[in-house]
């Protein structure tokens, strides 16, 4: 069943106890909604002490939506746009995993790919509504609980998991899900913060610097990995890649600074990219009925 608010359309999927609810029923209380401060950092990339700036808009209304959408594509945040293909995916169906506040789900659904948006109940799911509900954009909202995704086999073409906020590291059952709800030559899109990154590199080479300059803490909260553990990790994949991007020049010791960024981020960057894709059936070839070796035996 559809629901039509306005310009934006909300689809409930069609198994049982799979997806939320378009609306709250009558005289429930509005949802929790977290610190302004700390989702828009997490939208950002950005380490929590960063201050808010000069932001003015009222937290959660379209301009404060609009403007942090413009600052994630922006300078540091330049990668994303490459590294997620928006708009390589039109009329493709694409499942987005820890979307945050939408923000790169709504920029597929702009380039007229087919989103669903799963998220748990903790992740806010009414404030990715909102963020759609601002440019009139349709998607499909599913509920999560545990490592199970509430969707038939094969049906999605593109999976999108930002996994820089998991509380745990890849967990095999959640990459079980992900190889399943794929279809056959599917790709996945995966963000994770990278171990070997301008911390680690800081911590080993300039170790007394932290006497003068104090480092910004980490942007991302889940556990770090490296590139080995994610070809280890996502094994099951084929044409697997891994690269890494993302880093701020305030985050870098000064000494560090006089360097091209986009060098540096190469070799320190904050996030690792993985992609890869689920392999192709593979068909025995059928014997000739010429081939004088099949006649033989």
């Amino acid at each position: 069943m559809d629901g039509v608010f306005g310009r934006l359309k909300l689809f409930v999927d069609d198994a049982p106890g799979s997806a939320e609810r378009a609306t709250l029923p009558p005289g429930d209380p509005a949802p929790p909604r977290p610190d302004p401060h700390v989702a828009a950092t997490r939208e950002l990339i950005r380490p929590p002490t960063v201050r808010a700036g000069g932001r003015s808009a009222e937290p959660f209304s379209a301009t404060w939506f609009e403007e942090l959408e413009q600052k994630r594509y922006h300078r540091h945040g330049a990668w994303l746009a490459h590294a997620l293909e928006f708009g390589r995916h039109p009329g493709e169906s694409l499942l987005a995993l820890g979307c945050g506040l939408g923000t790169d789900a709504v920029r597929y659904a702009r380039t007229e790919t087919n989103v669903t948006v799963a998220t748990t109940a903790a992740e806010y799911p009414e404030l990715v509504r909102d963020n759609f509900a601002r440019d009139g954009l349709s998607a499909r909202f599913a509920k999560l609980d545990g490592p199970r995704l509430p969707f038939d086999d094969a049906r999605f073409d593109v999976v999108s998991w930002n996994a820089l906020y998991e509380p745990t590291e890849p967990d095999p059952a959640r990459i079980d899900e992900l190889f399943r709800v794929l279809k056959a030559g599917g790709k996945l899109i995966g963000l994770f913060p990278a171990r070997y990154d301008s911390a680690f590199w800081q911590k080993l080479v300039l170790p007394l610097d932290r006497l003068w300059w104090r480092r910004p803490p980490d942007p991302a909260t889940a556990p770090k990995t490296t590139g080995r553990e994610l070809r280890r990790a996502f094994a099951r994949f084929t044409d697997l890649r891994v690269t890494k991007r993302h880093l701020r020049r305030g985050e870098l010791p000064h000494v560090w600074r006089i360097f091209p960024l986009m060098a540096l981020e190469r070799v320190m960057g904050r996030v690792l990219v993985l992609k890869a894709m689920k392999p192709l059936p593979t068909t025995k070839p059928q014997a000739n009925a010429d081939d004088p070796t099949r006649l033989a035996a």
